[in-house]
This record gives structure tokens, sequence and C-alpha cells, in this order.
């Protein structure tokens, strides 16, 4: 018995899936090119969506974007989770600057973040930023992409298998309801008495 209960629990804990979503903005959604990297300027062009209706602990993370035409090695750029400047980021420079970008022909980029962003709300402003610091040759941010997977509260989850666990635990010690059958019972003197088995 003790064991149906223990198979029934970690069959419980492994029924919160982790979910998966795919966010995809300008020309990888079919849409037009998010916009122009200003040249030569220190503020550059960021891009900011907010996410919602995912698993609140991020357990992955991988980036989309493509870029087209300027220069590479002008570029500079991160990816970053939250509103505030000290929200956690991830810098793209080293990405962007390690292609040639061309004038007729976009370039993908891809990288998946790795531990950057694990167990952080994913459901928060995400902003895409880049800057071209240098002179000469503008790029346009064609579009981009998130995929994310993310899992229920570490707390749902634990309250959710304590439930079930409780539930099984119930049932397994239920004892198992008597059929209550009416007889009757006759003497030598014909005198005769019901009673309950």
């Amino acid at each position: 018995m003790k064991t149906k209960v223990c198979l029934a629990s970690l069959m419980l804990a492994l029924s919160f899936p982790a979910g998966g979503a795919l966010y995809s903005f300008g020309t990888l959604n079919g849409g037009p090119a998010i916009g122009a990297i200003p040249d030569n300027s220190t503020i550059g062009f960021s891009d900011a969506r907010t996410l919602s209706g995912l698993g609140t602990s991020l357990t992955d993370v991988t980036l989309t974007f493509v870029l087209q035409g300027g220069f590479a090695s002008d570029l500079s750029g991160y990816l970053r989770l939250g509103d505030l400047t000290d929200s956690t980021a991830s810098d793209l420079t080293s990405l962007v600057q390690g292609k040639t970008l061309s004038e007729s022909t976009p370039v993908t980029y891809a990288v998946d973040f790795g531990t950057t962003f694990v167990a952080q709300n994913p459901n928060n402003p995400w902003t895409l930023y880049f800057g071209d610091q240098s002179p000469g040759g503008a790029t346009t941010l064609e579009g981009w992409s998130l995929e994310i997977t993310a899992v229920p509260e570490p707390v749902n989850v634990a309250l959710g298998v304590f439930g079930g666990v409780t539930g099984l635990i119930a049932l397994a010690r239920a004892k198992p309801v008597k059929r209550q059958v009416r007889k009757r019972r006759c003497g030598r003197k014909r005198r005769c008495e019901s009673f309950v088995n």
C-alpha cells in the first residue's frame, strides 16, 4: 500500500510540466522591420515587450534576432529582463561583432542564455537594445524573438503535491463500506427476529 502511495505522489509531482512559448516581433512575426539603429549615437535603439501568461520561474531563454546593414564592429547590445537599470541583462556585443553584416541580406543571430535568467519571472518587460557608436553605415533591427520555458511557482507545485499526497493517504486509509444485509432468524417456536449482518 505504501508503495502505491509513493508511486502516485511521484506521478503527481511529475505532472507539473514546464510551459514553453515563442514570442516573435517584426519580420520574424511576418511584420515590418522594427526600426533603424541610429548611426553614431550613444542613445541607441531599444525595443521593449512585456510578456504575460507564462509560469513564474524561468528555466530557459533563447533569443533570436535579425540585423541588416551597417558595420557589426560599430554595434553594442544587450537583452534585459525587467524595467530597472539594475535588472538582469546579458551583453550581446561580442556575439554581434562576431559576424559581418550585409546591406542586401539579413543576418540572423541566436543565443541560448543558459543560467543568466533562470528562476526569474518572465512576465515582465524584455528590452532588446543596440547602440552604434561609430559613424558610417546604418543598421536595421529587422525582428527578434524569445523562446521561453517557464514552470509554475514552486510553492504552488509544493501545495499541489501536498494536497495530492494527503488525498491519496486518506483514500488508502479509508475502510471499505460493508454491505448491510437484513436477515431473519427463526427459532424452534417459529418466533422470528430480524438482525443486521
